[in-house]
């Protein structure tokens, strides 16, 4: 009867130190676009580098990730620790609005100035890259445009889609960055050549698939993603400069466990994560890490990429509006 007392007694103790165990898991939650085989490759890996952390994740595209924080902001309080999107304009109004978490890590040093906050509000964690497609039995290598500009010339009409900058967030950062280049008078062109500007990246492969428009503006994650199932997309990497789409990291200044936030943030930039991004497809901010398979080399595609920096972001972020208003006008009309 004594041992059965005793075997009892120590069987509470331990459900009791496991429970409590259990208990000072910190939750964080992070909110991302990063894609669900992405996350699904992270996971094990985050919970064993951080095992005091109970990482939960909330995964949908930039917008549906913004719309949900700032929804969550205007009813009080949102309850993401992190958030990893590809929007780098949203992170400029959360950053002037007062809602980001300053940091400056440790792990970020080998990140260039340009794909940093100077205030150490956000930092990019991975480079989507916007290029054009094309459906490689209809255009033969000798018909492609080499260039941005040459989207415009007559043999292309009707054959050019991309997706709407007022649904995607990376289509938006294309537009912003082709009419800083080159001005809004070759959206008008494009116009003329009978453009189709609706839905994300996912729609434009679909359009160049099924021949509906054998040529578009696209990520090329997307591309690569569509070759890996046998898909007849091919990428382009115009002449005049591949898009970039800096993705930051950044922690919101609402969480309530900040020092575990940071350690996040750190292993984000660990040859582990920076892999798992790359692939995915995406380009890494570390020069150290490989490029995706199947994609130019990161050095070859930097020296030709579009300029970015904060000073680009600020003047695009400040005239967001009237970006958005203008593409529409032009094409929508």
């Amino acid at each position: 009867m004594k041992f059965k007392l005793f075997s009892a007694v120590v069987l509470g103790l331990a459900s009791l130190v496991l429970a409590t165990g259990c208990n000072n898991k910190k939750e964080l939650w992070i909110y991302t676009s990063l894609y669900k085989e992405v996350i699904a490759e992270m996971e094990p890996l985050l919970k064993a580098a951080i095992p005091e952390a109970e990482i939960k994740w909330f995964q949908g595209g930039s917008e549906n990730v913004a719309g949900k924080v700032n929804a969550e902001l205007a009813g009080g309080k949102t309850k993401a620790d992190l958030i990893l999107t590809s929007d780098p304009f949203w992170y400029q109004e959360l950053k002037q609005s007062g809602k980001l978490l300053a940091y400056d890590s440790a792990a970020t040093k080998d990140v260039p100035s340009e794909l940093k906050d100077p205030d150490h509000a956000f930092v990019t964690v991975r480079i989507p890259l916007m290029v054009m497609a094309y459906h490689s039995e209809s255009l033969q290598p000798d018909q492609l445009p080499k260039s941005w500009k040459d989207l415009t010339l007559p043999r292309f009409n009707k054959k050019l889609s991309m997706g709407s900058p007022l649904e995607s967030g990376t289509s938006f950062t294309a537009v912003a960055l082709l009419s800083r280049l080159l001005g809004w008078d070759y959206f008008k062109d494009l116009r003329k050549q009978d453009l189709v500007a609706a839905g994300g990246n996912s729609s434009v492969i679909t359009r160049i698939e099924t021949r509906e428009k054998i040529l578009g503006v696209v990520l090329l994650e997307n591309i690569l993603k569509a070759q890996a199932k046998g898909s007849p997309v091919k990428a382009i990497y115009p002449e005049d400069g591949s898009i970039p789409v800096p993705s930051p990291i950044a922690i919101m200044k609402s969480t309530q466990n900040p020092e575990v936030a940071k350690k996040i943030v750190d292993w984000f930039f660990s040859e582990a994560a920076q892999r798992a991004i790359v692939k995915g497809g995406m380009y890494s901010p570390l020069d150290k890490i490989e490029s995706p398979v199947n994609a130019k080399p990161w050095a070859e595609v930097k020296r030709q990429m579009l300029p970015w920096n904060s000073k680009i972001l600020a003047e695009l972020f400040s005239s967001r509006d009237q970006i958005k208003t203008q593409f529409s006008e032009i094409i929508a009309h």
